[in-house]
């Protein structure tokens, strides 16, 4: 009876439903970072260039260049742009086969400063794109006391300092603090696991403990809506990796706004991908591209490093 009920149940809920889906007209797909004050070395600056594909296709829709889905014919060119919007310099991008991106050694990105993308690929609408790039972040590190010895392997408590940063005033300014440990004689190089109670730290894009309300993680994002255009004190608690390292390094990154909402909502749809239905939940991106998708984006690195070795008293020097 229990299985003649299940049989009726499961037919009684078939429905046939005919969905007419629209067909999207493939456009250009963008990945692009810029560094101020950094040359563009095709590895931590580059342009790759692929296209989208209806909803419901195939990988094989795509576009393969040596087996990776990027185009290695299109025409690109990135150009400074004045405050009268009038060219200042123009830098072709030519196709590098070791990284599959398109690059221009001669071009280094200057702080404060607009550029505009252009791309052309055959079969596609070209697209453009502009980014002011941001300043370096200004900080400096105090009350340090370190907690532990970088040489032994346990993992443990590391350091805990304070990270006094000086924002910029009259603009939104989006940052990123990382810390890495390194082996130089290794070549090795681990992130360190970090937490702190400052509230600049406790917003949507950093998954933080809400009921204790601090953050706990190896990259949290914060920005300068608690202390626009001022300066600002940030006390960290850091822990060490397994392994022995000789020095360790802070890291802090700013972010154009284009940059920092488009990693936000790729952030937002990587966090949704645990559905069991879907791979993600639909996610708006981000995007700055005009006529195509994706990001043409800048940021800007400030290091310091804390090298015990040669500075047993003070250690900091810029990295």
């Amino acid at each position: 009876l229990i299985s003649l009920l299940l049989i009726i149940t499961y037919n009684s809920c078939e429905t046939t439903l005919d969905i007419e889906l629209p067909n999207s007209e493939p456009k250009i797909v963008i990945n692009s970072y810029m560094i101020s004050e950094e040359y563009w070395d095709a590895r931590t600056q580059f342009l790759t260039v692929s296209h989208s594909i209806d909803g419901l296709g195939s990988i094989q829709d795509y576009t393969y260049t040596d087996d990776i889905p990027v185009i290695n014919t299109a025409t690109a060119i990135i150009k400074e742009i004045s405050l009268d919007n009038s060219i200042i310099a123009e830098y072709p991008l030519i196709f590098n086969n070791n990284c599959y991106c398109y690059s221009n050694p001669e071009l280094t990105p200057k702080e404060n400063t607009m550029y505009e993308l252009n791309v052309n690929a055959e079969g596609y609408p070209s697209i453009s794109a502009t980014e002011i790039m941001p300043f370096k972040p200004n900080y400096t590190v105090s009350n340090f006391i370190m907690l532990n010895e970088l040489d032994d392997t346990v993992s443990q408590e590391l350091c805990e300092f304070s990270i006094n940063i000086e924002d910029i005033e009259n603009q939104k300014n989006y940052y990123k603090l990382k810390i890495y440990t390194v082996n130089t004689f290794q070549n090795k190089k681990r992130a360190c696991e970090y937490k702190t109670q400052d509230p600049a730290f406790l917003i949507p894009i950093n998954r933080y403990n809400s009921e204790n309300n601090y953050y706990e993680g190896k990259y949290g994002y914060f920005t300068d809506e608690l202390f626009e255009g001022s300066s600002r004190s940030i006390f960290v608690q850091a822990k060490k990796p397994e392994g022995d390292f000789d020095h360790f390094y802070i890291e802090v990154i700013s972010y154009s706004e284009n940059l920092y909402q488009f990693n936000s909502t790729r952030k937002e749809q990587v966090q949704d991908a645990n559905n069991i239905l879907f791979n993600s939940e639909a996610i708006f991106m981000h995007s700055n591209i005009n006529q195509g998708y994706g990001i043409f984006g800048g940021r800007a690195v400030t290091r310091k490093a804390y090298i015990p070795t040669y500075f047993p008293t003070n250690g900091w020097m810029d990295y």
